[in-house]
Order: structure tokens, then sequence, then C-alpha cells
């Protein structure tokens, strides 16, 4: 074998002295060569293990500033914990920032309400479910169901008026024929519950976000009519997910079903 190679080679690779083999100079700069490229073979061999045992990648999530600050931290820490040895990059912006990293394929997933629809942006509709938000003592915290007609007239912190959640409240208070009282708007539901649990006014938020202060003094109720608030999972249109990207998903999803409709 080793005078088959050398013949391939056109250059001896040892020297037969006494019945022993001492490397020539050449067979040495070889040697040296492949023992780097063996070393690289084992460590891919690594990587695809630790591939496969979920120990190795990069995630990165975008998210609502609002899932930033109550449950998505949590499924997260739980979701690296079963897996050391991933990196997460972790982002809460603005919709028009998520929807412009997706696009541009900065971020692996996108957890966002509103996005315009574009070819490089493939999304996943979910609809939470809301719920009505008063601070303890509250009149209507006696009230097994809370309606539009209820809220006649209170004084109500709702979020942003280009929000779908907000036009559809709007809408159900119209057709109750009940007066929509605004005194406070704001993007976050999180911003809406400590206002309530502070005694300022009453809000109809994602039932996410009013879990989360709900030991603080804030009493939960359904409100009918149902009004969802639309959850989109956005992902880069021309870029495959990778097996953690897939993963997060389906477990952020599962974390989300005690609050979907």
């Amino acid at each position: 074998m080793i005078g088959s190679l050398e013949e391939t080679l056109g250059f001896p690779l040892f020297q037969r002295l006494a019945g022993r083999l001492r490397p020539t100079p050449e067979a040495r700069i070889i040697f040296d060569e492949v023992e780097k490229a063996l070393a690289n073979l084992n460590h891919i061999s690594r990587l695809m293990e630790d591939i496969q045992d979920k120990k190795a990648g990069h995630l990165r999530v975008a998210c609502l500033p609002g899932f930033a600050t109550s449950l998505l931290p949590r499924v997260l820490a739980g979701f690296l914990k079963e897996r050391p040895g991933l990196a997460l990059t972790f982002e809460p912006r603005t919709p028009e920032k998520i929807q412009e990293w997706i696009s541009a394929q900065q971020f692996n997933v996108g957890i966002s309400d509103m996005f315009e629809e574009t070819p490089s942006i493939e999304s996943e509709p979910i609809h939470v479910r809301t719920v009505f938000v008063a601070p303890r003592g509250h009149p209507l915290a006696t009230k097994t169901v809370v309606t539009p007609k209820d809220l006649d007239r209170l004084p109500i912190i709702h979020g942003n008026r280009n929000q779908i959640t907000y036009t559809s409240i709007r809408k159900a208070f119209n057709s109750a024929g009940a007066e929509f009282n605004s005194v406070v708007e704001t993007r976050l539901f999180a911003s809406a519950c400590i206002m309530v649990v502070e005694g300022f006014g009453v809000s109809i938020v994602s039932e996410i976000d009013a879990r989360e202060y709900e030991k603080q003094g804030l009493v939960i109720r359904p409100f009918e009519p149902a009004i969802p608030f639309h959850i989109n999972i956005l992902y880069p249109a021309y870029m495959p997910r990778s097996i953690a990207t897939r993963e997060f998903v389906e477990v952020f999803k599962q974390s989300l079903k005690p609050f979907c409709l």
C-alpha cells in the first residue's frame, strides 16, 4: 500500500534502513496536513452530534415589547435549559422593525401583531383571547361576564387606534349603543394593566398580560362579544427553518394554548 501511494505521488514517503521505515521530510509535511484534516473531520462530527442533540446553533427571535415582559422570557428560558449549547438573540421592537428584520433574513422568528404582507415573509396567525380587567373592589368585579353595555361611559385605557383589537372593541361598543370613554391610549397591554391596578380606569387586554398582573390586584373577567388579539408568527420566506426554530415555535404555540380562542 505504501509502495502504491509513493508511485501515485511520484516521490518516496519512507526510507528503508536496516529493515525499518523512516519518514521522509515530505511525508512529515503530508502527515501534518492530514492530521489537521482529521481534526477538522472530528470537529465536524462532534458538531453534527451536537446539532442532533440540540446543543448547538443560534436562534434569533424578534418580538413585540409586550411579549418581552410577559410569557415569552419564561418560554425561552425553559427552551434553552434543554439546549445548553444553543445561543439566543432576543430583541423586542416595533412591528415595523420586526417586519424589516424578518424580510431581510436577520432573524429566524418574529412575533408581531400587525405586518404588511410581502413575498419575503411567511406568517402563521394565532388568536389570543382578550379579557376585561379592573382594580380590586371595582363594582364590575361581581359580574360573571362583562359586556360593552356594562362599560358605558366608564374611563377606559386602551391600545393604539391603529390596532385591529381596538377597532373591534369600538365596533362592539357601537353595536351595543355604549359610549366609549377613552382616557388613555397605550401600545402596551402591560402598561394598561398597571394603570388599572392603580385604579385609574378599566381596560380590555390580552389574557396573557392580564394574568401577569393578577397577583397585584387585577380583577379579570370574560368579555363578550369575544374579541381576539391577533398574533402573527413571522418567518423569512426564503430561508430554511432550522431544527431549533421549528422546535421553539412549537413550544411557544403550546404555551399560548390556554389563552387562545
